[in-house]
């Protein structure tokens, strides 16, 4: 229940961005998507294995109210995430990785330029 009231929060949290925050939110999209990729990559060499993540429905007793405000029990669908080890190609992974790790430096430097643009186009 928590996650689907913290969701909007979001929303409403980035629609109070300043455009200049805005700005530098999309400039370093990169380097943080790659940043994760190169943890998510170490971490399943480290481990020998990768994690799948699953959302699944179950079903919980709550209280429903009707159109006149009247109460009732019912079923409501909550989720939970399962996590599965998944075997993969440890050496496969190492490429990845390597891969991942040589594009880091030339996004950063776009992410810097990005930010510089963001900050002349924005100022504050």
């Amino acid at each position: 229940m928590l996650k689907h009231l913290f969701i909007p929060s979001l929303a409403f949290l980035a629609a109070c961005a300043t455009p200049q925050e805005r700005c530098i939110n999309s400039a370093t999209n990169e380097v943080r998507t790659l940043q994760k990729l190169i943890a998510t990559s170490e971490g399943n060499i480290a481990r020998g294995y990768a994690i799948h993540k699953q959302e699944q429905p179950y079903k919980v007793a709550s209280i429903c109210y009707d159109k006149d405000k009247k109460p009732y029990a019912c079923l409501e669908t909550e989720f939970r995430t399962v996590e599965t080890p998944v075997t993969i190609d440890i050496a496969e992974e190492r490429r990845k990785l390597a891969q991942l790790k040589q594009r880091l430096p030339d996004a950063k430097r776009r992410m810097n330029d990005g930010i510089k643009r963001c900050r002349v186009q924005y100022p504050e």
